[in-house]
């Protein structure tokens, strides 16, 4: 993945122009109250020289108490001086603590927009019931900030009213709930009130804001307005308001009541409506803007701009992004004074010619439009618009005529930083790029541009990413490239490039490469680490590289390696440290590596994904493997592995949620311990020389059922680290057999739920339990030996879109719950010994392939020509219980010679027991059978003297 991408929201990245121009938004009145707090705040040094009021400090330690403070933000607070203690300001003049900071770090700083990069907002996070009582021991704030904290479910208590000093109170984006309430109007000397981003707060009745009357900065963002009576009209009664925040308010729901009113709103200087459902009848209120620098409409239902637009002589940002814009471009260029315009995401269809009139344009946003035409051309308002700084025109339908061969020489530089023209039609490499010598960020990718990459690329040596994935490119990489010193980020797969690998050269500061997908051959070079040593990316996959891996690359502090698909050979080096732990994906895969998988990857304990699938490498199931209890994906299907599956996979990995071992020769049964791998959605066994039974407690895989797997958490909780995790998500690749195809499954791998045990020797009956992984689309136990019924309780699989129950010795009837797997497509329930009528239902009704069911002499209807008869729909009852019977007689006849058996041992013994037990009895005996010989003979005498 691209250590740098380029979003809509990241428009107003701190470097950026439109950061700097932003801040021109506040007002003059800002400027004053700014300086005024600043000067009080200064008299509230932390560092006190009055020292800390214990009353005061005592309240602090209550509040402190009720906070869960997981990242240690308040470990500061101990000792006998509060006014040290970090977030506190206290007063120079009284000692009394008059500021409260408790903003979570990560959130946007008071009065600005956006947040710190790479901050992790939730490891910052305070969490508490309710805002403690104490604070209003502290009843001499002038500055309150609780934003970015957890609240859960709590209202905004009443009793801040008493803190009738305060100047400042933020409590955005902390789970408040409830109504507003009115009491906030007796805070009279707030100029800033920040509520925003609580979706759980709703106003019913304005009157309380018209309190406000120093208020100069306003946000009820994402605040339920829509039942607010005479909001809009209060609002623009305050004296000094210039800064308003509204959007995602319901504001929509104001009209026709509210909104067909005029509202003089001529000292607001910043006016966010964005995400409000507005239409244009809806704007007409919104005439008297005169003041206004920054206007927000972004996310809305507009068809066309609002008539009033053009008087907004002082506008310097317009947000008309994310609407319903059409055909021209709206009139604005009269609005010399524009340095940040977004029109994204609409359906304009070309570009006026003067658009190159705003010569104070740092930031122009057009991606995601229809765009196939420029007034001119491309060149020519680049060419006149000297200090545009970031230009985006992704995602739409230019083509290369529309770029123009040269630029104008309208300007002695060019401040251009950041051009993106990816997912257009261009086709061929712009020539007039060499001139902008500033550019940073060039992305020209998702097009059709053919020929080879131009030497010329060389002079852009500020170039700090170039994307030129997915084209025609074709040829070597040029030599040129090396001259690009800041380069960090180089995309170019997708392609049709040639080479040798170890011919290419790049900078040395390169950080992430991307050379998947071409035609790149020759063996990797034995000193890769001194060629790029600080290199956390490569990526190389599906070429034709040659030859060993090189030992070098373990000196490398890589993040992600994948060099799968390739001609690969010999052993993987067993040299892996943990000194390398930031290692997270591992792709070896379809290459020709054999030799035993090495024990050093046990040392890599950040190991994420993991693919050494499609190979030749043998041995058992490595041991040193236990210490990777982060896997995510675990595949080393199609080599050679043998020997037993070891019972601790499930107690070691508790993240897994693939697992592929397809295609090996392991033996011995499945492990119950397996059914522990509670995150799991693939288990792939197939094909090896498995034997035993399924594990009942199969059913335990909840990672496989509906509402508890890791794809319906993370949709709930989407935390900064899962956000990148389904990003990496997208990049995985695995290979699965599904509706009766072997298919790879890449970018919806996280989607995916599959169990295939086919092609062992597993027995026994199916648990019933393995009805219950509802989440499964794919189940697959066919070429086993499984016996018994199919579980009645099948159709509760209600996601399963393939069943492969094929060639077993199941038996019984056909369960009809099979009919309410309403997304079943492909069903083989042949070769078994299955009996009675086949099912009726709406989706088995489009399954009428006689061959799912062939090798069950004994089922009827259709689609199989054999008709049911009325005792026919009775057989596989019959069967069943012919053989109840058949096992109850084989019972009695047990019986039967058991006692039979017993009978002759003690008849037998009693008879010669009592021989051995007295003598007497045994002469008597012994005599008796002599006699009976004696006369047997003389009767055999006599009869031959009378023949």
């Amino acid at each position: 993945m691209p250590l740098i991408t380029h979003t809509t929201n990241n428009l107003f990245h701190s470097d950026s122009p439109s950061d700097m121009q932003s801040s021109s938004c506040l007002s003059f009145d800002f400027a004053v109250t700014f300086l005024v707090t600043a000067f009080a705040l200064l008299s509230s040094s932390a560092h006190s020289s009055l020292g800390c009021i214990e009353e005061e400090r005592q309240a602090l330690l209550n509040i402190k108490e009720s906070f869960k403070d997981s990242s240690s933000r308040l470990s500061s607070w101990k000792g006998s001086d509060c006014c040290q203690w970090k977030g506190l300001g206290c007063s120079n003049i009284s000692g009394h603590v008059i500021k409260l900071d408790l903003r979570n770090p990560c959130s946007p700083p008071v009065y600005q927009r956006y947040s710190p990069p790479d901050c992790p907002f939730y490891e910052n996070v305070l969490e508490a019931q309710h805002v403690h009582p104490s604070i209003l021991q502290l009843k001499y704030l002038t500055f309150l900030d609780l934003s970015g904290n957890r609240f859960p479910n709590s209202s905004i208590p009443m009793f801040i009213q008493s803190l009738e000093h305060l100047q400042t109170l933020s409590l955005s984006d902390s789970l408040f709930s409830g109504r507003i309430p009115h009491v906030l109007g007796n805070l009279t000397k707030l100029n800033y009130l920040d509520l925003g981003l609580s979706s759980h707060l709703f106003v019913d009745d304005s009157d309380w804001i018209s309190k406000l009357s120093s208020l100069q900065y306003l946000d009820l963002s994402h605040v339920n307005l829509g039942k607010a009576e005479n909001l809009l009209q209060v609002v623009s009664m305050l004296p000094s308001l210039s800064e308003i925040h509204l959007a995602k308010c319901r504001l929509n729901e104001l009209f026709p009541h509210q909104l067909t009113r005029a509202i003089n709103f001529s000292r607001a200087q910043v006016l966010n409506l964005a995400e409000n459902e507005l239409e244009d009848r809806m704007l007409g209120a919104f005439q008297n803007l005169t003041s206004v620098t920054y206007i927000d409409l972004s996310d809305n239902n507009l068809i066309s701009t609002p008539f009033w637009l053009s008087s907004c002589t002082k506008l310097n940002t317009l947000m008309l992004n994310n609407n319903a814009l059409f055909g021209s471009f709206p009139p604005l260029q009269n609005m010399s004074s524009l340095t940040v315009l977004d029109l994204s995401n609409n359906n304009f269809d070309y570009v006026p010619s003067w658009l190159a009139m705003l010569k104070g344009l740092a930031v122009l946003d057009l991606e995601g439009n229809n765009l196939s035409h420029i007034q001119g051309s491309l060149a020519s308002i680049l060419g006149n618009c000297c200090h545009l700084q970031e230009l985006y025109m992704s995602g739409n339908k230019i083509q290369g005529d529309a770029l123009g061969d040269s630029i104008p020489s309208g300007c002695i530089s060019y401040d251009l930083e950041r051009l993106y023209l990816s997912y257009n039609e261009l086709d061929r490499f712009p020539e007039w790029l060499k001139q902008f010598v500033n550019l940073q960020y060039l992305d020209l990718s998702e097009n059709h541009i053919n020929g080879s990459i131009p030497h010329t690329i060389g002079q852009l040596n500020k170039l700090v990413t170039l994307y030129l994935q997915s084209n025609k490119l074709s040829g070597n990489i040029p030599y040129s490239l090396v001259q690009l010193q800041n380069l960090q980020n180089l995309d170019i797969n997708q392609n049709h490039l040639e080479g040798l690998i170890a011919d290419i050269r790049l900078p040395k500061n390169l950080l992430y490469l991307n050379l998947t997908n071409n035609h790149i051959t020759g063996s990797l070079p034995q000193d890769i680490d001194d060629r790029l040593p600080n290199l956390t990316h490569l990526l190389l996959g599906n070429n034709l590289i040659s030859g060993s891996i090189p030992n070098s690359l373990c000196n490398l502090d890589l993040y992600h390696l994948e060099l799968s698909e390739n001609m690969l050979s010999g052993e993987i080096p067993n040299c892996w440290t943990a000194s390398q732990n930031q290692l997270t994906a591992i792709n070896l895969a379809s290459n020709k590596l054999s030799g035993v998988i090495p024990s050093s990857f046990g040392n890599l304990l950040g190991l994420n994904w993991f693919h050494l699938n499609n190979n030749t490498l043998h041995g058992s199931f490595p041991s040193s493997l236990r210490n990777l209890k982060n896997l995510l994906i675990l595949d080393i299907g199609e080599n050679l592995m043998s020997g037993i599956l070891p019972s601790w996979i499930g107690n070691t990995f508790s993240s897994l949620q693939i697992l592929i071992l397809r295609q090996n020769k392991f033996s011995g049964t499945i492990p119950s311990e397996l059914c522990q791998l509670s995150a799991l959605q693939i288990l792939d066994l197939s094909n090896n020389n498995l034997t035993g039974s399924i594990p009942h407690c199969i059913g335990n895989l909840t990672g496989m059922i509906l509402g508890k797997n890791s794809v319906s958490q993370s949709s709930k909780n989407m935390t900064d680290k899962l956000k990148v995790e389904n990003l990496e998500w997208y990049e995985q690749q695995v290979r699965q057999v599904l509706k009766g195809r072997e298919l790879d499954y890449t970018r919806i791998v996280k989607l995916l739920f599959n169990m295939d045990l086919s092609n062992n020797n597993l027995s026994g009956s199916i648990p019933e339990g393995i009805t219950l992984l509802s989440a499964l689309h794919g189940l697959n136990l066919s070429h086993n030996h499984l016996s018994g019924q199919i579980p009645k309780k099948i159709g509760e699989m209600k996601s399963l879109e393939s069943l492969d129950l094929s060639h077993n010795q199941l038996s019984g009837t056909i369960s009809d719950s099979v009919s309410s797997l309403t997304s079943l497509s492909h069903l083989n329930l042949s070769s078994n010994n299955l009996s009675g009528p086949i099912p009726k239902g709406t989706q088995l009704t489009t399954l009428d392939d006689d061959f799912i069911y062939a090798g069950n002499p004994f089922l009827c209807g259709p689609p199989l020509p054999n008709e049911c008869f009325l005792d026919d729909s009775q057989h596989g009852h019959e069967v069943e219980e012919q053989n109840e019977d058949g096992n109850e007689d084989k019972l009695e006849k047990i019986w039967f010679y058991f006692v039979i058996a017993i009978g002759y041992a003690i008849g037998f013994w009693a008879v010669i027991g009592s021989l051995f037990m007295s003598r007497s009895w045994r002469h008597a005996h012994c005599r008796c059978i002599d006699e009976m010989v004696r006369r047997i003979k003389s009767l055999q005498c006599s009869c031959q003297g009378l023949r």
